[in-house]
């Protein structure tokens, strides 16, 4: 006879542990699914744009060094490697030029460090698309639950919570993928949520991309050591001495606040922006009013700019500021993409930002150099980071204005269906062919009995 365990107690992991399980066993709602399947189709074009980068290919090296076959795949390459190191490499290549989407409240990429675990145990383990969507799904409802948690202190204290958040969120995921019981879940969360925080002076350098691979990585691991036994402490995130209180604050106001809403209020469906240029949310509006306002600046007084002066939400101000200082002149394509004012000054330059914006030859141009000491950021209190005003003054000494209330792709307005398959088309142009992303597509938003190994097999050049 199989003896009866004691309850669970009533931590944090336990009642995360309890969603999960009646989350595996209940349908989800159709907002929640369509949201999982825009998540995806963004993750693969964030991952293609990616997948080229010299950070990615180094990684790419690495794993399958020494791997002898492997059941799981790198997107785009195809390589076959093991489950661990698949999550690693595939969570960077979606993170490397920041072209993910961010949730504005809780301030993570919630598909970059969850779906490359929950793939590539899905993968393992044969479990359908329809499967890894539902425990993507899943799992960026806990991840975004734990951010809810950490957040703001957890910032503030120089942490980026995608790190932390994500790899709970991974775990998750991965837990409904193997249908682990609720005490193996709430071990696995535990486990996964005691694997470091990550500081954000990682920024504009390889490693960024690289902890939101090792949280996709971490997420994998302590699932697949929960499912054989492997314990955590039940007080991993609210314990005296868990994630909250050492890198956050163990606030029982807010844990509840995040908690009781589960299943009910979901997150997943709430303000996520997506981003038409590849790098940080709070430079989207910015880019939004320097290239409408270069569009109907005349092409012989665009070389004459006096000062460029954004008013922005105070975050961004302050983020911009500190960003400038740090990196004086980006050194490479990591940090241009976090330096504001090179970013405006690239894309009026050039009348369009994309990834080649950030080459070796743009980041030594003395037009957008110059044009980048002329950038200021200033704080208007009344504006949030999806909004942005741009005034330019010319040589001349005449002035031009535009603002932009909401950046194409943030929350009040949103990208559409149609926005995100062009966003897709536009950034696989060279990798695959018309025909396989069309099929692409259908697999994400019609094929519900595909296997995620025939899916991910698709995602290869």
């Amino acid at each position: 006879m199989v003896p009866t365990l004691p309850p669970l107690p009533e931590s944090v992991t336990s009642r995360l542990a309890r969603f999960l399980a009646g989350g595996r066993a209940e349908p989800l709602p159709e907002p929640v699914v369509r949201q999982a399947r825009r998540l995806l189709l963004n993750a693969a074009a964030a991952s293609v744009a990616g997948h080229d980068h010299p950070a990615v290919e180094r990684l790419r090296e690495w794993a399958i060094d020494g791997v002898a076959g492997g059941a799981a795949r790198l997107l785009w390459h195809g390589d076959p490697t093991s489950g661990d190191r698949a999550a690693l490499v595939n969570g960077a290549m979606l993170e490397v030029l920041d072209f993910n989407e961010t949730h504005v409240e809780a301030f993570v990429h919630p598909t970059a460090p969850v779906w490359p675990a929950v793939q590539a145990t899905a993968e393992l383990s044969g479990a359908s698309l329809a499967d890894a969507l539902a425990a993507l799904a899943l799992g960026i409802e806990v991840e975004l639950a734990v951010a809810t948690m950490l957040m703001a202190a957890h910032y503030e204290r120089g942490f980026n919570p995608a790190v932390a958040a994500g790899a709970v969120g991974a775990a998750a995921g991965c837990s409904v993928i193997l249908g682990l019981d609720t005490e193996r879940t709430a071990n696995a969360l535990g486990l996964a949520a005691l694997g470091g925080a990550g500081p954000l002076e990682v920024l504009g350098t390889d490693v960024h991309p690289y902890r939101i691979g090792d949280a996709a990585r971490s997420g994998f691991t302590a699932a697949g050591l929960a499912r054989r036994g492997f314990t955590a402490p039940s007080t991993a995130i609210d314990g005296e001495h868990g994630l909250l209180a050492t890198v956050a604050e163990r606030d029982p106001g807010r844990i509840e606040s995040a908690l009781e809403s589960l299943g009910d209020d979901w997150r997943i469906c709430g303000p996520i922006a997506f981003k038409r240029y590849p790098t940080e949310t709070i430079s989207q509006a910015p880019l939004d009013c320097t290239l409408q306002l270069r569009d109907r600046t005349p092409p012989e007084r665009r070389s004459q700019v006096a000062s460029m002066t954004f008013e922005v939400a105070p975050l961004v101000a302050e983020v911009n500021r500190s960003r400038r200082g740090r990196f004086t002149v980006p050194a490479d394509d990591q940090q241009a993409r976090f330096d504001g004012s090179y970013c405006v000054a690239a894309a009026w330059h050039r009348g369009c930002f994309t990834a080649r914006e950030m080459g070796s030859a743009p980041r030594v141009d003395s037009a957008i150099l110059d044009i980048r000491e002329a950038v200021t950021f200033v704080a208007d209190p009344g504006r949030g980071v999806e909004s942005a005003s741009l005034e330019v003054q010319f040589a001349d000494g005449s002035r031009e204005r535009t603002s932009v209330d909401a950046f194409k792709g943030s929350t009040t307005n949103p990208m559409s269906d149609a926005d995100m398959f062009r966003k897709l088309a536009d950034c696989a142009a060279g990798v695959i062919g018309p025909d396989q992303l069309e099929v692409i597509v259908a697999a994400i938003f019609a094929r519900s009995d595909l296997a995620t190994a025939d899916f991910t097999a698709l995602l290869a050049r």
